[in-house]
């Protein structure tokens, strides 16, 4: 057996709620397809949204750093149903890039491990966003 890069455990009780307890290493976490409300937690789909913004966002962060510090990185995701079933990224940076660091970090979006693991189920479309004007 090889080394996961990953592991997560849930536990669904027997009670008529969706709520599921998951394990993640030493963090637990609600996850809930409730049918009315906002749930407990967030759904799955939720949770793997999240994971494509989170890698994103440190992803950027270490792209940037050889620079100095980027300041603050917002990464938005959305997954929209499609078809195509579609992520879309909005990178958000508060200062404004040189257009060849721009197209290197659109580059460097392409390749983050969520973002290849994702790839050939979904497209994922991605904007980056500088001193408030998109990257053209």
């Amino acid at each position: 057996m090889q080394i996961p890069l990953a592991s997560a455990d849930a536990r669904l009780a027997a009670t008529e709620r969706r709520a599921v307890e998951v394990r993640l290493g030493p963090h637990e976490v609600v996850s809930d397809h409730a049918d009315d409300g906002p749930g407990e937690g967030p759904t799955p789909l939720e949770l793997l949204a999240a994971s494509l913004a989170a890698c994103s966002a440190m992803t950027v962060r270490t792209h940037l750093e050889r620079d100095g510090d980027p300041g603050d990185i917002t990464v938005i995701v959305t997954l929209d149903a499609g078809p195509p079933t579609l992520f879309y990224r909005r990178v958000q940076l508060g200062f404004r890039l040189e257009s060849d660091e721009a197209h290197r970090l659109a580059d460097a979006m392409e390749r983050t491990e969520v973002t290849m693991m994702l790839k050939p189920g979904f497209s994922i479309r991605t904007q980056i966003e500088h001193a408030g004007e998109p990257l053209v």
